[in-house]
């Protein structure tokens, strides 16, 4: 299987893990609030390589800056000044709880995709940093 269709068979396991996540695993609290925001990262980081080729070390620390401008947005409430109603896409992308822990699990996440890439892991793990 080439490169990009093994990028994006990452990024469709990575989501179904976090659907299972959100349904399934809601109530165990680090699985929910750690490891889904490990995954989320790696998730983006795969999505974007399975769409095209770019910068991997670019590519890990946009995806955590994208990562921390949501968080942040959260620590603002933003979705509620927007008036996003409770439920909707903008209020779930946005989310609503800032934790500082989640920077730290962005992080995590952001350097083990790149990290993984890098070790050939996964597809084409030549980095072009």
């Amino acid at each position: 299987m080439h490169g990009r269709r093994r990028y994006a068979l990452f990024t469709l396991l990575l989501f179904a893990s976090e659907v299972l996540i959100a349904t399934r695993l809601a109530d165990v609290p680090f699985v929910r609030g750690s490891l889904g925001d490990v995954l989320v990262v790696m998730l983006l980081y795969c999505l974007v390589l399975s769409l095209r080729e770019v910068n991997r070390l670019r590519l890990a620390a946009a995806v955590f800056l994208f990562a921390v401008a949501v968080e942040l947005a959260q620590c603002f409430d933003v979705a509620r000044r927007l008036s996003f109603s409770p439920g909707s896409v903008g209020s779930i992308v946005l989310g609503s709880t800032f934790q500082w822990t989640d920077l730290l699990c962005y992080f995590v996440g952001c350097a083990g995709a790149l990290a993984l890439d890098r070790s050939r892991w996964l597809p084409q793990g030549r980095s072009r940093s």
